[in-house]
């Protein structure tokens, strides 16, 4: 009986040093329980054919346990600690970037104005650098005048730069937009206004998985056609707007 308890306990020894070897050091530690009660933590760096056991204790003290003495051995593993993920962006599938901006620039007339933008693109991340989709939106290009809205549907590619949860983006888009409120009476004209085609270009910054601050340039060409109440003038203006557009973005 005391030959096969030594060939179990030596196989039990072979077990748990193959099992170090398989993993990082200080990963696991071993457990040496004697019959009077006693423990030892540390490794297990040799044992005997008789069944003797060395270990190494955490304190770097060596000490040699007989094989009578010892009841039982416990290996015990540490749990992987999770790491923080530097970087879970989703780079596949489908994706949804509604953004709010303003548009800083000029209106036709020649003076400076701010007017707004939100637009809602819908499409597919092929690659972390390539992405395609639609969007459509409603722009104001010009709040202290009665212009009316344009409202876009357009075409976008985008990509990410780097591996990062914090990294530059661009977009790109074109398409056309349409015009709201086509005809209205004010200050002595009748206007008709028509839209055109749109071309945006955006640069900026995705932080973390859902959020984005961005910069750009819009272009937009709209078509006025007016005619006077009172004289019977008319004519037509062919505008673009170029704006400078600054905002932020949700991403999902």
């Amino acid at each position: 009986m005391k030959i096969l308890r030594n060939l179990l306990l030596i196989h039990l020894l072979c077990f748990a040093h193959s099992v170090h070897a398989q993993l990082a050091p200080n990963e696991c530690y071993d457990i040496v329980h004697t019959r009077s009660g006693s423990e030892f933590r540390g490794q297990i760096i040799n044992y005997a054919p008789s069944g003797d056991i060395t270990i190494k204790t955490w304190n770097g003290l060596v000490i040699e346990i007989p094989a009578s003495t010892v009841s039982r051995i416990v290996q015990k593993c540490k749990e992987e600690k999770r790491l923080r993920k530097d970087y879970d962006f989703k780079e596949y599938g489908l994706y949804n970037a509604t953004r709010l901006g303003t548009l800083i620039g000029q209106t036709y007339q020649g003076y400076n104005t701010v007017g707004f933008a939100l637009n809602h693109t819908i499409g597919w991340m092929f690659h972390r650098m390539l992405g395609a989709g639609v969007g459509l939106g409603v722009e104001l290009f010009n709040v202290d005048y009665a212009e009316p809205a344009t409202y876009p549907l357009f075409a976008e590619a985008r990509g990410y730069l780097k591996a990062k949860n914090t990294t530059p983006f661009w977009a790109f888009g074109g398409g056309w937009a349409f015009a709201g409120n086509n005809s209205n009476d004010g200050w002595g004209f009748v206007e008709n206004w028509k839209g055109g085609w749109l071309a945006k270009a955006q640069i900026g910054y995705r932080l973390g998985n859902h959020f984005t601050l961005q910069c750009g340039l819009s272009l937009q060409k709209k078509t006025r056609n007016w005619q006077s109440t009172w004289g019977g003038e008319w004519g037509q203006d062919r505008i673009l707007h170029k704006r400078f557009e600054l905002g932020f973005g949700i991403l999902l």
